[in-house]
C-alpha cells in the first residue's frame, strides 16, 4: 500500500499492520512513521509535489520491470499525474467552441474596434502632453538671442 501521508492515512496505517500489508509512505520531516515498512521523503503538502513524486515511482517501477530503459527520457507528463476538474475543461472547451462559431467578419471586426481602443487612449496621452507644454511658462517668448544679451 502507498500512502501520501501518514498522518491522515492512520486508520489505513493500522488496518494494513493487522493484515501484515506492506506500507511505502511519502513522510515529510514531521509525519508519524508508525506501522510504515518504507518510508519516501517527500515534501507531501503541495500536490505538484505529490503529483512529481508519484510520477517519478511510476517510472522507477516501470525502470525495474525493464518495460522502460533507464538512458531514455519518459514520454508521459507530469502533469498527467495531476487532479484535473472534468467540470472546468467541459466549460473551457464550451467558450472555445462559441468562438469558433462566430464568422470571421465578426471576428475581426472585434479585433478592430480593440485596436481602434487602444489607438484611441494613445491619442488622448499625446493631446494631454502637448496641454501641458503649451501651459508652460519656459522662457516666456524669448528667443536664444535674447539670453545671449
Amino acid at each position: 500500500m502507498i500512502v501520501c501521508d501518514p498522518r491522515l492515512d492512520h486508520q489505513a496505517l493500522a488496518e494494513a499492520s493487522l493484515v501484515n500489508i506492506p506500507v511505502i509512505a511519502l513522510a515529510d520531516s514531521d509525519s508519524p512513521l508508525n506501522f510504515v515498512d518504507v518510508a519516501i521523503p517527500a515534501n507531501n503538502k503541495s500536490k505538484h509535489s505529490i503529483a512529481y513524486c508519484f510520477w517519478l515511482l511510476a517510472r522507477e517501477v516501470l525502470q525495474l520491470r525493464g518495460e522502460i530503459p533507464r538512458d531514455q527520457p519518459w514520454e508521459v507528463m507530469v502533469d498527467l499525474f495531476m487532479y484535473r476538474d472534468p467540470e472546468a475543461k467541459k466549460a473551457v472547451d464550451a467558450v472555445a467552441d462559441a468562438e469558433a462559431d462566430e464568422p470571421e467578419e465578426a471576428q475581426e471586426e472585434g479585433a478592430v474596434q480593440n485596436t481602434m481602443k487602444t489607438f484611441e487612449g494613445q491619442g488622448a496621452d499625446e493631446e494631454e502632453e502637448e496641454e501641458h507644454d503649451d501651459g508652460e511658462q519656459w522662457g516666456q517668448g524669448q528667443t536664444p538671442a535674447d539670453y545671449a544679451k
